[in-house]
């Protein structure tokens, strides 16, 4: 409930008891969430002291980079082929892994599949543009999105040159 900012901090003149312990327990979440974080996650919760802070911007910069980086580790997954040459238990490790994080994005929705396979469909004859579009989906934002309208858009102005 810290974590919701469902528990509000108790007014300290009026009740320092309860406030004390509610610092106590903010900060004890607080270093909850900074032990079971990355290096970057952690470097990111540097400067936070409220847990419902922390919880909001760390769920914020999540849902940012979710969709971009699920599309990239599913391009990486589907560029990984098995070789006589190479353990084939590696490769198969690899996979593994690779599909752990994709999953731990969340399921990827519709349109990020339909991103996926477009710009898989475009790596053998089409590498520039695909490379242009990685650049676009590398820049976008939920409130400006690049999606499978404007690779089709992006895919039209190729053909007509």
């Amino acid at each position: 409930s810290y974590i919701l900012g469902l528990v509000s901090r108790p007014d300290l003149s009026l009740d320092p008891s309860s406030a004390g312990h509610w610092d106590l327990n903010n900060l004890c979440i607080v270093a909850a969430l900074r032990t079971r974080s990355s290096s970057e996650e952690n470097e990111f919760l540097r400067g936070f002291t409220n847990a419902n802070l922390a919880w909001v911007a760390l769920k914020s910069q999540h849902e940012k980079v979710g969709p971009i980086a699920q599309i990239l580790l599913i391009q990486q997954a589907l560029a990984v082929k098995y070789l006589h040459s190479e353990r084939l238990s590696t490769t198969s490790t690899n996979l593994s892994e690779l599909v752990r994080h994709i999953y731990a994005i969340g399921i990827p929705k519709e349109e990020d599949f339909l991103t996926i396979m477009m710009l898989n469909a475009m790596a053998n004859d089409l590498p520039h543009i695909r490379n242009h579009i990685v650049d676009a989906l590398a820049t976008s934002t939920s409130s400006n999105p690049y999606g499978p309208s404007n690779i089709c858009s992006r895919l039209d102005v190729e053909q007509q040159l």
